[in-house]
């Protein structure tokens, strides 16, 4: 299947629809705009384009600041930028504004280039933060989406497909936070976070593939509405705490089925995301379920969100059983290769997340306890890791240990991971600890 995705014409990229693509500065991106009004062909429109404000720099001429929920503390939409406090304002309120380059050009004489590495150094703080609101909004879009399949409604494509874009922009600014965010889950709100999950773990093994944007929005879709079946299975089977009869089981194996019916009836859908409802649990030998057919008749997106669906499935709490480690959920996808699941998209999933993922809580060689907040992309066996407990298991002052610094503990011993530990183990909340604000914190580094 072929990724690359040939570009329109420039002509028909000065839009501001939500869907369109946008002139920045480093040249055509597909960004999500809030506000749905045209831009005019005049030379002054022309020149509009929209940066991150950590690229903004004293001089510029902002035009609009793209705000969700907080309101603009300047008095005028059109301003110059004329301290840093300006700058420092703008930031606390929004993260993407436009700004007008030929205004830019008129009165200082320079058009700006685009400080990529101001933009890439962006706090993990500052990242989680904007990351968790995104999977928030995400988290209640895909429950409300399932009430209304529940009811009978028709599915909303357009704000699904707006969702995954925004899952998208932040895997590809931050994968380490949209990682983390993967791991606080809740048991009673299975289905759906298990849906978003596997959404995010899709688009991040599709960015380890080297997909284009396009594809990854397309994955990312599939991910989402992979299980949107369920939403015809009787609660009182998808919520049963023990084992199914066989009848329930013949049931609860139907919404794939369910799935498919469902994404067919919907408008603008997307065809892959009906191929991957319908097929996300059939086997590469044929011994899956519903049709029971083989690797040939299985597309590339169903064999993706095959494994991130059964990784995600193998590591969640649910009704009828605890979530099982990360090591051993591994292990079962490396044992079903090449019968169950590609052997490819195992290996290159496994590269992906790491062996020690985000949101793992872990006890290192000195005895302290710390949690996994960032891989190393060189040293996947040197992550950044929260340390949270001292030598003696009790609570400290939290700091943040980078494994690949080679940083020696207290006994004069080069720090290394111990072994992945149970949370509930030591009586630790890692929802709550995120409630609470601790990964939107800037620690001491132990050096």
């Amino acid at each position: 299947m072929p990724f690359d995705i040939q570009m329109p014409s420039r002509a028909l990229l000065m839009f501001r629809f939500k869907d369109r693509y946008f002139l920045t500065l480093s040249g055509f991106t597909k960004e999500p705009i809030k506000e749905e009004t045209r831009l005019t062909m005049s030379k002054r429109e022309k020149g509009i384009i929209r940066i991150h404000v950590y690229e903004l720099s004293i001089g510029m001429c902002v035009c609009r600041l793209e705000t969700l929920e907080k309101e603009s503390p300047f008095l005028f939409d059109r301003f110059d930028i004329k301290t840093q406090a300006d700058i420092q304002a703008i930031q606390a309120v929004c993260d993407y504004v436009f700004i007008d380059v030929y205004r830019q050009k008129k009165c200082y004489g320079a058009i700006p280039t685009r400080n990529t590495e101001a933009a890439k150094q962006l706090s993990f703080a500052r990242s989680f933060e904007q990351s968790a609101r995104t999977y928030q909004h995400t988290s209640n879009l895909i429950k409300t989406v399932m009430d209304d399949i529940r009811f009978g409604n028709q599915l909303s494509v357009k704000a699904v497909k707006e969702a995954v874009s925004d899952c998208v922009d932040k895997v590809l600014e931050n994968s380490d936070a949209m990682l983390l965010l993967t791991q606080l889950k809740h048991q009673d709100e299975y289905t759906a976070q298990h849906s978003l999950n596997v959404c995010i773990l899709a688009i991040l093994l599709g960015r380890e593939l080297k997909l284009s944007t396009e594809e990854l929005n397309r994955v990312g879709l599939c991910g989402l509405l992979h299980d949107i079946g369920k939403m015809k299975v009787p609660l009182e089977i998808l919520n049963k705490p023990g084992a199914l009869e066989a009848h329930e089981m013949e049931i609860m194996r139907k919404h794939a089925v369910f799935g498919r019916d469902i994404l067919m009836s919907a408008r603008d859908i997307y065809p892959g995301a009906i191929d991957v409802a319908y097929g996300h649990h059939e086997h590469l030998v044929g011994t899956g379920y519903p049709r029971g057919v083989d690797k040939t008749s299985l597309t590339i997106f169903t064999k993706m969100v095959a494994v991130v669906d059964a990784y995600d499935a193998i590591t969640s709490d649910r009704v009828y059983q605890k979530g099982r480690p990360h090591l051993t959920a591994l292990g079962g996808l490396i044992k079903a290769m090449n019968t169950e699941f590609e052997a490819n998209f195992v290996i290159q999933f496994i590269n992906c997340i790491g062996f020690y993922p985000q949101g793992n809580l872990v006890e290192l060689s000195s005895g302290e306890i710390g949690i996994v907040v960032e891989q190393n992309k060189s040293d996947r066996l040197k992550p950044k890791v929260l340390l949270i407990r001292d030598e003696n298991k009790e609570t400290m002052n939290e700091q943040l240990l980078d494994l690949a610094l080679n940083v020696h503990d207290i006994n004069g011993m080069p720090y290394k991971i111990k072994q992945i530990i149970r949370s509930q183990d030591y009586n630790f909340d890692l929802i709550k600890f995120s409630h609470d604000g601790k990964f939107t914190h800037n620690y001491p580094a132990i050096k």
